[in-house]
Parts: structure tokens; C-alpha cells; sequence
């Protein structure tokens, strides 16, 4: 899975990639010109990181990275610091045999903190979780989607 966003604020696009065999995240950021930096990497561990999704999820004006983990039926959020760096990983369990497959963003309770949705294929469900003031999340509230469904 690969995104796009601006991770160090200089109004150039820039591309985050999941790298599910090496256990990293990789950004290379762009020029401007259509060409790219050499790749810098975040780790996830043993995660085996899958879908990948680009927010401001503490409204600091600088771009954070979520990531859904299949090895580790996880979430993992890295905090940018505008500057094309990241934080070390909050990893974040969303369930045994929950297979994460894909992740989105949005204020779902109209708080103006920012909530993330996991579709978990494994058990069938969407999580959600809820953002709080000091960059961290509520326990996943679960909303079935149907026996066999495997969302994503």
C-alpha cells in the first residue's frame, strides 16, 4: 500500500509506503520536480504492516501515519514532527485473529479530536476508536459487519 502527503511541510508531495516483508514503513520525499529522495524507514517491528493511512491526528498541522499490522493484529500511529520525521510507534491491539486490513480517519463523535476506523477481517467488524486531547485513543467499540463478511 503506498500514500501520498506532506511530511515535512515544505508543500511538496511526499510518498509513505508500507513495506510488508521488511517490517518497515518507507517515505521518500519529493522535490517537487516529480522525482523523490532516497527511502528513510520507520520500523513497526515484526508487524508485517498492510494498509497505510495519512491524518493530522493531533491538529498539529503536521501529517501522522497509521498503519494496519496482519502480523501483529495491531495498529500502529507514528506522530510526524512536520520536519519528515517520526515518532517511535503507539501500537495499538485490535483483537485476536482481527486481521486489520484497512484503516480511515475522521471526528465520527464531532469532538474535534480525530477517530480512527479499522476494518477487521478476521472478526468480521469495524473497530472504532476514539481520539482524546492527549493523543490517545478510547478501547475499540466493535460494530459487527456479518459472519464471513471479512471486511476491508
Amino acid at each position: 500500500m503506498v500514500t501520498v502527503g506532506d511530511f515535512n511541510n515544505d508543500g511538496r508531495l511526499d510518498i509513505a509506503v508500507a513495506n510488508y516483508g521488511a517490517n518497515n514503513v518507507g517515505i521518500f520525499l519529493g522535490t517537487g520536480n516529480g522525482a523523490f529522495g532516497s527511502q528513510s524507514t520507520i520500523s513497526t517491528g515484526s508487524s508485517r504492516p498492510l494498509w497505510i493511512y495519512v491524518a493530522d491526528l493531533n491538529n498539529d498541522k503536521a501529517q501522522d501515519i497509521i498503519v494496519a499490522n496482519y502480523g501483529t493484529q495491531s495498529i500502529s500511529i507514528f506522530y510526524g514532527d512536520g520536519k519528515g520525521k517520526f515518532s517511535d510507534a503507539m501500537t495499538i491491539f485490535t483483537g485476536y485473529d482481527s486481521i486489520p486490513m484497512s484503516i480511515t480517519v475522521g471526528d465520527f463523535n464531532n469532538d474535534k479530536h480525530m477517530d480512527i476506523a479499522i476494518a477487521n477481517s478476521g472478526t468480521n467488524n469495524v473497530g472504532i476508536l476514539l481520539g482524546n486531547e492527549n493523543d490517545t485513543f478510547t478501547t475499540q467499540k466493535i460494530f459487527p459487519t456479518g459472519y464471513g463478511s471479512h471486511p476491508y
